[in-house]
């Protein structure tokens, strides 16, 4: 069996997995929304988040995810819902002959990108405009850019 090359910095896809989903690539970034609707029968928020990936893995020839992990805290439904959306990325990466995600800490990701385990929305916000010199849509975009580059950072792509 041939060893898989290290993925280069285009064909990565950093997520901040939620109900609004961000993402970052070299190709493009922002944050998806997943909210359900009763005009869509409440039950297709996971066939989105999954075709949404799919399409975006095809488009931009993705060969590694990098996601930030579920950390379980007093929030039992948003833990839940991570947890959901994380069991789609697994099959969508199943389903398209991809490594399985490397999932990252919460805490790690923002102690790499601001100096503080506990840093909030705005403080992540504010250094992924100081560190990379990009005015994020929101805070899921700011988790994402950084957990992107700290992947990159951290493996030397």
């Amino acid at each position: 069996m041939p060893i898989a090359s290290k993925p280069t910095r285009d064909e990565i896809l950093g997520l901040d997995i939620a109900t609004h989903c961000g993402y970052f690539s070299t190709h493009e970034r922002g944050t998806w929304n997943f909210e359900e609707s009763m005009r869509r029968n409440n039950n297709k928020q996971h066939a989105a988040f999954r075709n949404t990936l799919i399409d975006f893995i095809q488009k931009y020839n993705i060969k590694q995810i990098v996601a930030e992990d579920v950390s379980v805290n007093n929030h039992f439904i948003d833990a839940r819902k991570l947890s959901e959306f994380r069991g789609i990325l697994l099959e969508v990466c199943d389903t398209l002959d991809l490594p399985e995600p490397a999932f990252i800490n919460p805490k790690t990701v923002k102690s790499w990108a601001t100096g503080n385990g506990n840093a909030t929305k705005n403080d992540m916000i504010k250094f992924c405009k100081l560190r990379w010199k990009t005015d994020p849509c929101d805070d899921n975009e700011a988790d994402a850019t950084h957990i992107f580059m700290y992947y990159i950072h951290k493996f030397h792509l």
